[in-house]
């Protein structure tokens, strides 16, 4: 059960979910009927658990439940769907690296200075290589917006399904590709040659656009939400996020490197 921030949200979910309920096989959970038009209700799935992109079976299972989302285009006109909008993957990224520049000197009792500088630096220097992209473009479908671990659920009948589709919105497939590669990396020592050999359904994604990855996405996102925490929240959150944020820089020059020798493939 979710409550929606906004009505529109809530109806976007349900119009989701009434186009992919038609679909074989399910790609997601049956919503349950609520008088409440904010609520969105699904039935239980006892002995249910998320997956873990640690997981090899889980990665394949999410990515090639991803891929079967994005070919719903084939068969769902879904830029006739009321409620759906594209919109720029760059423009979000740049006004997230103002953002995080603005606030840096709050970052400053957990984050040396250096620290800071180098997060900042990446996500510069990414942003300018995405501008300066020249990649075709690709069919418009669905992405469901949010490729977190826990929105992938295992369910009872032993398959994966996906859940929470408040950010799904129109784009290109690449673009969650990239962002479902930055979620997963972190699982796998940022080893991104490992994730390219172990999954080929990767070759669907345009090397072109994998400058993307150099953008530090999850440290920039974590850290603007931290700060917004209160106070008890926000020291438990920290006692993740800072060992993550300084093992996250320790890898960034080997992925930007790895980057680098497979777009030049």
């Amino acid at each position: 059960m979710k409550r929606a921030k906004q009505i529109e949200i809530a109806e976007k979910v349900r119009v989701i979910h009434r186009q992919l309920g038609h679909l074989e096989p399910s790609l997601i959970l049956p919503l349950m009927k609520s008088d409440d038009e904010y609520l969105i209700v699904q039935d239980w799935q006892e002995g249910s658990h998320s997956a873990n992109f640690a997981h090899k079976k889980d990665r394949k299972e999410s990515l090639k439940l991803l891929n079967t989302l994005h070919d719903t285009h084939k068969k769902i006109a879904w830029q006739r769907v009321p409620g759906l909008h594209t919109y720029s993957q760059l423009l979000k990224w740049q006004m997230r690296h103002m953002r995080f520049k603005s606030r840096r000197n709050e970052f400053r009792a957990f984050l040396t200075k250096e620290e800071i500088n180098q997060i900042s630096h990446y996500s510069e220097k990414s942003l300018q290589l995405i501008a300066q992209e020249d990649v075709p473009e690709k069919e418009i479908t669905l992405l469901h917006g949010d490729v977190v671990h826990h929105n992938f659920l295992w369910c009872s009948d032993g398959e994966l399904r996906l859940i929470d589709f408040d950010l799904a919105h129109l784009g290109e497939a690449d673009d969650e590709y990239i962002l479902w590669l930055h979620r997963v990396l972190p699982a796998v020592d940022y080893d991104l040659g490992k994730i390219f050999a172990e999954l080929p359904e990767l070759k669907r994604l345009d090397k072109r656009k994998l400058h993307r990855l150099k953008y530090p996405n999850e440290l920039l996102r974590e850290w603007l939400f931290a700060v917004d925490l209160p106070l008890d929240q926000q020291l438990v959150f920290l006692d993740y996020l800072v060992p993550f944020t300084k093992r996250a820089l320790t890898y960034w020059p080997k992925l930007w490197y790895d980057i680098d020798k497979m777009i030049k493939k």
